[in-house]
């Protein structure tokens, strides 16, 4: 029951970015929701519940791009037939749908992901890897000490 909720936002964003670039090309309505749906479907659990919780946000929506082009480009060229702006417009649709997963991902880890799967998520930043160094500073040459 908690992942209808996210469903249908994906759904509903993933429809904005298909619906806004392959009706340029005359694709009917109904071909454009069926491929919307399986192609959603099919990132919500490849993304969503098995990248994001292992990897991060940072991570999954990196990886979301690719999968969606993939994902648009194999759905429309088996509805709509191979053509060359199929791949055009399936790799500007997966553009728009990495920028809509960095922010969908957030929702996903605040809201729906439970509490041992937000313990697994690797935070890069987090390792202190990233900690800032505090050294004195010099004049001359020589530190406060005098020493060179």
């Amino acid at each position: 029951m908690k992942h209808i909720v996210p469903l249908a936002f994906k759904f509903v964003a993933w429809s904005v970015a298909l619906l806004s670039l392959f009706a340029i090309f005359d694709a009917p309505l109904l071909s454009i929701l069926i491929m919307t749906a399986g192609t959603a479907a099919i990132a919500y659990i490849i993304g969503d519940l098995w990248i994001l919780p292992r990897f991060g946000n940072f991570a999954a929506a990196i990886a979301d791009v690719p999968l969606a082009f993939l994902l648009i480009w194999f759905a429309s060229s088996a509805l709509f037939g191979p053509a060359v702006y199929m791949a055009y417009a399936s790799f500007f649709s997966a553009l728009a749908i990495g920028a809509i997963e960095a922010f969908f991902h957030l929702f996903m880890e605040e809201r729906v992901l439970d509490e041992a799967r937000r313990e697994q998520v690797y935070r890069w930043n987090e390792d202190g890897s990233w900690a800032t160094e505090f050294a004195e500073e010099y004049e001359n040459g020589q530190g406060k000490d005098g020493r060179t």
